[in-house]
């Protein structure tokens, strides 16, 4: 995987070793810390990532926003995973190749069971999809007494 140097002089570092190995194929996707604690994430939307129309394809981006909003779900939950209960994605204009898709997710509402997470992913100025998601929190397993 190739780092862009355009997407790493806005500050973000790219994952090199993500922890799904689908993001291997997809990626890199590349984050940056902000002040106040939380993550930015971007990739850059190449060739790989278009359809036939030579736009982002749907599920690409949908992919990226899971991954993303996922990191914002973990941290909500000091860490221990969740996984996804439901993600409603809004697509409101198209990516093209070259484009820079950057995001900021925001923790919306945590309750014991469920964490609540929302985003908007942008390029060049212009909103290209909108996602409300809904993570479940898993804990980990009681140890059985043994009989």
């Amino acid at each position: 995987m190739q780092t862009d140097p355009d997407i790493v002089a806005l500050g973000y570092k790219a994952d090199l070793k993500p922890v799904d190995p689908y993001e291997v194929l997809i990626g890199p996707f590349y984050a940056r810390r902000e002040a106040e604690g939380d993550y930015s994430y971007a990739f850059r939307i190449g060739a790989q990532h278009a359809n036939v129309n030579e736009i982002a394809h749907g599920g690409m981006l949908m992919s990226f926003a899971d991954s993303v909003v996922a990191n914002a779900a973990f941290a909500a939950n000091d860490g221990m995973p969740a996984v996804t209960l439901s993600m409603n994605t809004t697509f409101l204009a198209p990516g093209r190749i070259g484009d820079l898709v950057e995001t900021r997710p925001r923790l919306v509402r945590r309750t014991r069971e469920i964490i609540f997470v929302d985003a908007d992913f942008q390029a060049g100025g212009e909103t290209l999809l909108s996602v409300k998601s809904l993570w479940k929190v898993i804990r980990p397993r009681k140890a059985q007494a043994a009989v």
